[in-house]
C-alpha cells in the first residue's frame, strides 16, 4: 500500500505543479479563454488519439489479445454503470450543473493518474490492459458525452463512427493485430504528440482553476456528494462486479485503478466546448484529485487483498 500511496502522491504533486503553470499563464494574460479553447481542441482531436494509437503499437500475442478483449468487455460495464446511476440521480434534474455532474462521475483521469500505478503494480501489460478503459472512455465521451452536453436527442451516426476516438481505436486495433507496424519515424512522431497529453491537459485545467473559486468550493456539499459517487461508490460496485464474475487479477486491477481515478480533465474541456458549467467540472476535478490521495490507495489495497 505504501508504494501505491507514494505513486499517487507524486502524480498529484506533479499535476498541481502543472496546473500552477496554467494558472500563471492565465493571470499573466499569456493565454486567454480563446487560447485555452484551442488547446482543448488540440487535445481532443489530435493528442488523445495519438495516445491511443501509440499504446497499440506492439507485437501481437494471442494471450494478450484475449485479455484485452476481456478488458474491453468489462471496461464498457465500468462506464455503463455510472451512466445508468447518474441518469437515475440527475437525468430529470433542472439544476444548472446536472449534465456536468453526470460527466464528472462517468469519466476518470484514467491516463495520467492510472498509468504510473499500472506500471508499478502490473508492468507493461498493466498499461496495455488499462488502455482498454482509455479507448472505451474516449469513444463514449465522443458519443454519449457529446449527446449529454449538447442536449441533442437524435443520435448522429456519423459522429459515432467518424469521431477522433473511434478512428483512433480502429487504427490502433489494426496496428495491434497486423504484422505491419508504423515506421519508426512516424511512430516516434505519434509518441511525441501523445506525450503532450499530460502537460497540455494540466495547463488547461490550471487556466480553468484560475477562473474558479477553488477554496470556496470546499464548502459546497454537492462537491463532496459527487466526489463520494466518483471515488468510492462506483469503484466499490465495480470491484463487487469483478469479484462476482471471477475476473482475472490483471484485468480486474487494471480496470479498478482506472475507475477509481479522480474525475478526468476531459469533463472540463467538453463542458467548455459545449458551453455548459465547465467551472463546476473544474472544481470537481480539483477536489477529487486531492481526495484520491486517500481513496485510490485504499481501493488498490482492497483489490490486492481480494486477488492476493
Amino acid at each position: 500500500m505504501l508504494q501505491s500511496v507514494q505513486t499517487v502522491a507524486t502524480q498529484i504533486f506533479i499535476m498541481f505543479l502543472l496546473m500552477f503553470v496554467g494558472s500563471m499563464l492565465y493571470h499573466k494574460k499569456i493565454i486567454d479563454n480563446e487560447g485555452s479553447r484551442q488547446i482543448s481542441s488540440l487535445l481532443l482531436n489530435v493528442v488523445t488519439p495519438a495516445v491511443l494509437i501509440s499504446s497499440f503499437q506492439r507485437e501481437f500475442n494471442l494471450s494478450d489479445f484475449k485479455d484485452l478483449g476481456l478488458a474491453f468487455f468489462f471496461a464498457v460495464l465500468t462506464y455503463l454503470f455510472p451512466i445508468v446511476l447518474m441518469r437515475l440521480l440527475y437525468g430529470k434534474s433542472k439544476l444548472s450543473y446536472a449534465r456536468d455532474a453526470q460527466m464528472c462521475v462517468i469519466f476518470s483521469n484514467n491516463g495520467f493518474m492510472a498509468i504510473p500505478l499500472l506500471q508499478a503494480l502490473l508492468g507493461a501489460k498493466g498499461v496495455f490492459l488499462g488502455s482498454a478503459s482509455i479507448v472505451v472512455g474516449t469513444v463514449i465521451v465522443w458519443t454519449y458525452g457529446v449527446r449529454l452536453l449538447s442536449g441533442e436527442a437524435k443520435v448522429n451516426v456519423r459522429k459515432i463512427f467518424l469521431n477522433p476516438g473511434t478512428l483512433a481505436l480502429a487504427g490502433g486495433l489494426l496496428l495491434f493485430v497486423s504484422p505491419v507496424k508504423l515506421p519508426q519515424p512516424i511512430f516516434q512522431a505519434v509518441s511525441y504528440l501523445g506525450g503532450l497529453n499530460t502537460p497540455l491537459a494540466m495547463i488547461v485545467l490550471g487556466i480553468f482553476l484560475a477562473q474558479s473559486h477553488v477554496f470556496a468550493c470546499l464548502k459546497e456539499k454537492t462537491i463532496y456528494w459527487i466526489s463520494f459517487l466518483k471515488l468510492i461508490a462506483v469503484p466499490l460496485c465495480m470491484l463487487l462486479l469483478f469479484t462476482v464474475f471471477g475476473v482475472r487479477r490483471d484485468v480486474a486491477m487494471a480496470l479498478l485503478i482506472a475507475t477509481a481515478a479522480p474525475t478526468g480533465v476531459v469533463t472540463t474541456m467538453f463542458a467548455q466546448t459545449h458551453q455548459t458549467d465547465h467551472l463546476f467540472s473544474t472544481r470537481i476535478v480539483a477536489v477529487t484529485t486531492l481526495l484520491s490521495a486517500i481513496t485510490l490507495p485504499l481501493c488498490i489495497s482492497l483489490g490486492e487483498w481480494i486477488w492476493r
